[in-house]
């Protein structure tokens, strides 16, 4: 009996070993993390970038290319499009150029005996423990496992993406960093003499005049950016301000309907017309041809290749043509009875309220007044335009072809239109503001922002071509084929 408890014994101590042992050649979920992460410190160490002094890493680079792939993903979406390789490989680039720039940053500081203050260092670590605590809370959530496990699969799922600690801190100085050297360097170049100043004005009227002579778009473009500065005014512009009253959009929507198919019937007369007058261009040419044969083979042979062509196209008759230019016309003469009515179906549903507009006009009313009471464009209510209108001239740019008319339709400054303008944004009651004067701006008008503009620009071109300068004093040598990216 005794020998039977102990062989019992003994068995049960093997099972148990053997039991254990199983347990022990289970995946334990730490040891695995351990291990992953392992691997990735080894891939994270290959150098994608060599230069004077040291070298750039995958693991140095993969948190600024994970920041920039998400932007730039985000951007091609709102556009409906996917991200190419080659924008891959453009981002790719450009993070591991940014650690090459940020270590040229970090570099002219200490040369220049320039640190962070400890307040901002604070700063920099407060912001990216922030940053890190929002970025694991959304790492956390997705993580699998609970617990510790949890806790640490988030750690590791973020670190396989390029985030850890020392990045997010890593970022926030680099950023401190550029800040303190380019306000150091931009402060190098002094404010502008007055030579300089005028020499600025000059190179940007002449700037505008080219840019803006023969482009109305682009001038009543720029005339409603607040923060554009305009040096050279064409020829023919005044100012108006409009109040505009909306009829109701299934009315707005009708009108612009049939607009826009009067507009294509338009355009397909037109073609009509242009493929009937090369007829008979090429119809005159091949009478030229034929009075012309006896002076050479030449001439024998465009002949024979213009019949051959005829021969294959089977193209279309004068008479063809011509019929074709009937019915478009017909097409027009009806759309553009379709929109009329239209157009009088908009003025009629907002008839009311423009009448009240009207009579108070004619009782002295002030316009400005109006235009905040009924007007219900926005650019009436917003600088610029608020203040001084919209600059219109006899071409319409990017106005409404109908609005414009009625602007330019105006006799004196004051007028207004006693009958009301329809557009695709609705009904307006326009009022002729001011002439403007043609040609160049006034230095005074402009100088502060040009000023301002100007130093700026020179500044960071300072900057830039510093930071150029000391980025190539590196001697950078990149190896971007090494930065795989699952």
């Amino acid at each position: 009996m005794r020998h039977t408890i102990v062989k019992l014994t003994g068995l049960l101590v093997v099972l148990a070993l053997t039991l254990a042992g199983c347990n022990l050649i289970g995946i334990d979920p730490m040891m695995q993390l351990d291990e992953d992460t392992a691997k990735l410190d080894k891939d994270y160490a290959t150098v994608v970038a060599e230069y004077e002094g040291g070298t750039v890493t995958k693991g140095d680079a993969l948190g600024r290319f994970a920041s920039m792939y998400s932007y730039y993903a985000q951007m091609y979406s709102m556009f409906g499009m996917n991200m190419t390789s080659d924008v891959v490989e453009n981002v790719k680039q450009e993070a591991v150029e940014a650690v090459v720039e940020s270590v040229a940053v970090a570099g002219e500081l200490e040369k220049r005996g320039l640190s962070l203050s400890e307040d901002k260092l604070a700063e920099v670590q407060k912001t990216a423990d922030e940053n890190y605590k929002s970025a694991y809370d959304n790492f956390y959530q997705n993580a699998q496992g609970k617990g510790d496990v949890k806790a640490r699969q988030a750690e590791y799922d973020m670190y396989a993406n390029g985030y850890s600690k020392d990045t997010f801190y890593n970022t926030q100085l680099d950023q401190a960093n550029h800040e303190l050297l380019e306000e150091t360097v931009k402060a190098e170049i002094p404010d502008l003499t007055d030579e300089e100043m005028q020499a600025a004005y000059d190179e940007k009227v002449e700037e505008d005049k080219s840019q803006y002579a023969d482009n109305a778009n682009a001038f009543q473009t720029a005339m409603s950016s607040e923060d554009e500065i305009i040096a050279w005014i064409p020829e023919g512009y005044r100012t108006v301000k409009h109040i505009l009253v909306k009829p109701e959009e299934d009315v707005i929507n009708a009108l612009t309907d049939a607009r826009t198919a009067l507009s294509a019937a338009k355009d397909a007369l037109k073609e009509y017309e242009d493929e009937l007058a090369a007829l008979n261009d090429k119809d005159d040419d091949a009478d030229a041809d034929e009075a012309a044969a006896d002076e050479g083979e030449e001439a024998e042979a465009e002949d024979a290749e213009d019949a051959e062509a005829e021969e294959t196209e089977a193209p279309r008759t004068a008479e063809d043509i011509q019929a074709d230019i009937d019915s478009a016309k017909a097409d027009i003469e009806a759309k553009q009875k379709a929109a009329d009515e239209a157009e009088a179906a908009c003025l009629a549903s907002v008839k009311d309220k423009t009448d009240e507009i009207y009579a108070k006009i004619e009782a002295g009313e002030d316009f400005a007044a109006l235009i905040e009471e009924y007007g219900e464009d926005p650019g009436m209510k917003n600088e610029p335009t608020a203040s001084r209108g919209y600059y219109v001239c006899a071409q319409h740019g990017n106005w409404d072809e109908g609005f414009n008319a009625g602007a330019m339709s105006l006799e004196k400054v004051g007028d207004v239109t006693m009958t009301p303008v329809v557009s695709g944004s609705g009904v307006h009651i326009i009022r002729y503001e001011s002439d403007v004067p043609a040609g160049p701006v006034a230095l005074e008008d402009i100088r502060e922002k040009l000023h301002d503009t100007t130093l700026e620009e020179r500044r960071d071109e300072h900057y830039d071509d510093t930071l150029s300068g000391l980025v190539e004093a590196l001697k950078p040598v990149y190896h971007l084929e090494a930065f795989n990216i699952a």
